[in-house]
């Protein structure tokens, strides 16, 4: 049988947990505090501007939801290891 080549979480977002927590302070305070106060010329991007403060807890949240995502696989796996490191001591 053919093993299946598409993982669930596409590569570019498989970073490490702790990252994706900088990512969500980051993005949030860089769309809350910074882009407002930047001068934009065209009006569209200007418009953009005005709308990235609104923008910036849904940007942190859903880093942050791949953050639990990514811990929770992390800590899988390791109380996978820990189960097979006591069976034979339980014998």
């Amino acid at each position: 049988m053919k093993k299946n080549s598409h993982p669930a979480i596409p590569s570019f977002l498989q970073i490490p947990w702790w990252l994706s927590v900088l990512f969500a302070i980051l993005s949030y305070s860089l769309l809350k505090y910074l882009v407002p106060q930047l001068q934009f010329a065209g009006g569209t991007i200007r418009n953009m501007a005005v709308f990235a403060p609104r923008l910036a807890p849904v940007t942190a949240i859903l880093f942050l939801l791949l953050a639990a995502i990514r811990l929770y696989d992390s800590d899988n796996g390791s109380e996978s290891d820990d189960q097979e490191d006591k069976e034979p001591f339980d014998r």
